[in-house]
């Protein structure tokens, strides 16, 4: 037996040795790519910002005092926010009603959850060309109008109305599918029981079904928000340049303006934002799912 002890303690070594090479190809490879797709490009973005326009483009706060206090700044983040908050709201109200809808009230769930994902078989770009033709003035929707108040159509086009059903539109399904799941893993014993304790089918809701959907609600709201904020097409081809975006800014000055630092001063604002929304979601979700697992006990 002692022959064969020094080979089996070479297979221990080597065994050892393997484990340790699978560990750092396991870690090593994400995290190269997260070094080399996000880390580093954001420190670049992040360095860019607080440097001048002009040579010989010294370090500078300029670009963030610029955009925190000249008006057609702070009018296009104030805009931004309101268009994201808005359609956050209507998207996610929506989703709600629409997943509510097909869990309980329809036997033909798989082909409604198909109806919702049906969109993202077709180009971003396409879909918004089609709400073009919707919108524009001599459109579907003026058209209907025009037959029922015989009233001269003005079109929706290039308003922020078109802006909010282009929104809508786009992100509708990444509310549902979350919330969905939500309610879908609700356990219906306790809305009986809220409806035994004499409960109606509002306060059920509100007391029972909402709180413990509130993941499906939060994920839902931070898949919205976060693109919304930074959107860039929706916006260009619905609400053309008299509804400025965030998103369309930074276009604006990168491609055409030339004044790389100040859009990477807003790129960098925008995502300390869209940062600061995930850490929040996050501690709402573990706020929520804390409750849950507390109530099991």
């Amino acid at each position: 037996m002692k022959q064969y002890s020094h080979w089996i303690d070479r297979l221990k070594q080597f065994k050892r040795s393997d484990d340790r090479t699978g560990l750092l190809f396991v870690v090593g490879i994400p995290f190269t790519v997260l070094l080399l797709f996000f880390i580093i490009p954001l420190f670049l973005m992040v360095r860019l910002s607080f440097l001048e326009d002009m040579p010989p483009a010294a370090y500078t706060l300029e670009n963030y005092v610029a955009i925190f206090t000249e008006g057609v700044y702070v009018d296009v983040i104030l805009f931004t926010l309101y268009v994201t908050v808005i359609t956050t709201a209507v998207v996610i109200t929506l989703g709600y009603v629409l997943a509510y809808s097909i869990i309980y009230f329809s036997r033909k769930t798989t082909f409604l959850l198909l109806m919702v994902i049906l969109p993202f078989w077709v180009n971003y770009i396409v879909r918004m060309y089609a709400w073009i033709n919707i919108l524009q003035t001599d459109g579907l929707i003026n058209w209907i109008e025009s037959l029922l108040f015989s009233s001269d159509p003005s079109g929706y086009m290039f308003t922020t109305t078109a802006v909010l059903i282009g929104f809508v539109y786009i992100w509708l399904p990444l509310s549902t599918l979350p919330i969905y799941a939500s309610i879908q893993g609700l356990d219906d014993n306790l809305k009986e029981a809220a409806k035994d304790l004499g409960a109606g089918p509002i306060r059920t809701f509100f007391t029972v079904t909402l709180p413990q959907t509130k993941s499906g609600v939060i994920a839902g709201t931070i898949l919205v928000f976060i693109p919304t904020f930074g959107a860039f097409i929706t916006p260009s081809m619905l609400g053309g340049t008299d509804h400025l975006m965030v998103g369309m800014v930074i276009e604006t000055q990168f491609n055409q303006v030339g004044n790389w630092p100040l859009a990477a001063a807003m790129g960098t604002v925008l995502t300390v934002i869209v940062v600061a929304l995930l850490v929040v979601g996050s501690y709402f979700s573990d706020d929520v799912a804390g409750g849950i697992g507390g109530s099991d006990k």
